[in-house]
Parts: structure tokens; C-alpha cells; sequence
């Protein structure tokens, strides 16, 4: 009887102690020396078709010219590593970026002439490296579409990302984390 009550006491303590840490969500907070760009004073919003609210967590950033969409909390969590071909390496950490423009047209421009760049602001790193523009819609029509473009993070970190597109530049600042840096099955 007393080996089972030692055997209970100690599940009854290691899972407090799994209680009380901290979700990986409650610890994901970049650090004071990364300015993330946060929500404007006064909010941007996108002509119609578009949405004006994106919802409690997100935000727009930009002009009618060039837009894209944000988390208020700066954090872009949870990127994982992609497995890339046959020889199963590990592609940097993978997020696609969405853009808008009022003078983006789906049907002249399926491929738009989009931009994307990084820089790590808190240490070296590799290139950021981004695949083609593409496109993707927003809503139901040609007219909801928007510009959709790949980015390959090779390492977490402070980052701050670029578009231009047709003369109009926007660039944030995102803390990139990655939840899981295990292998790609």
C-alpha cells in the first residue's frame, strides 16, 4: 500500500508541475530589442470588394497601392521545416506572404510582377529566398484576388520583409519562430 501511494504522489506532482508551464502560445512573445510592427493608429483598410476587418488577430498594413495582412502580435509561430526532393533535406522555415493593390488585375497579370525581400535584423543569416508571385483570392471573384508569394526563412529570428510592387514599397518587421525544428517525417 505505501509503494502505491508513493507512485500516486509522484504523478500527482509531475503532473502539477505540467500544469503550471507555460503553453507554447503564452511564451511566444518577441523579444523588446525586435520592433515588430504593430497595428497603425489609425487602421488601413482595403477598397471593396476587399474586407474591411480581417479579424481579432490580424490587422492590415498599407495603402490602397500595396497592402498585406498581419498578426497583432508580431509573431509568426510555428513555421516548419518542408522536406525538398528525394534526398529529404530540410527546407528553411515556410510561410506564404498574401499581398493586395487596387492596380493588381488577376486576368492581365497571373503572374504580377511582386517583389519580396528579407533581412535578418538580429544576427547573420542566410538569404531569404521566395518563390515566383502568384495568385490567390480572397473571396469568390477575380476581383477578390490577391498576390500570394512563398518565403523560405532559413533561420528564426527577427525578420523584416519587403514588397514592392509596380514603384510602391511596404516592409514589416515579424518575430519568426519555429514550434518544431524536428526531422520531416
Amino acid at each position: 500500500m505505501t509503494v502505491m501511494r508513493l507512485v500516486l504522489w509522484i504523478c500527482l506532482v509531475a503532473s502539477t508541475a505540467i500544469c503550471q508551464q507555460k503553453s507554447p502560445q503564452q511564451t511566444l512573445k518577441p523579444p523588446v530589442s525586435c520592433p515588430v510592427t504593430v497595428p497603425p493608429a489609425t487602421p488601413f483598410a482595403p477598397p471593396s470588394p476587399y474586407p474591411s476587418e480581417v479579424g481579432e488577430n490580424t490587422f492590415w498594413l498599407g495603402t490602397e497601392k500595396l497592402w498585406t495582412i498581419l498578426l497583432k502580435s508580431g509573431v509568426r509561430d510555428g513555421w516548419e521545416p518542408r522536406e525538398a526532393g528525394k534526398e529529404n533535406r530540410v527546407q528553411p522555415l515556410t510561410e506564404k506572404t498574401v499581398w493586395g493593390s487596387v492596380d493588381f488585375d488577376l486576368r492581365k497579370e497571373p503572374h504580377p510582377d511582386l517583389k519580396v525581400t528579407g533581412r535578418r535584423l538580429d544576427g547573420d543569416a542566410r538569404p531569404l529566398l521566395t518563390t515566383e508571385a502568384t495568385n490567390g483570392f480572397t473571396g469568390p471573384t477575380a476581383e477578390n484576388a490577391a498576390m500570394v508569394v512563398g518565403v523560405y526563412v532559413p533561420t528564426p529570428g527577427c525578420w523584416e520583409f519587403t514588397g514592392e510592387y509596380r514603384g510602391q514599397k511596404l516592409s514589416y518587421v515579424v518575430w519568426v519562430t519555429a514550434q518544431s525544428l524536428k526531422p520531416v517525417k
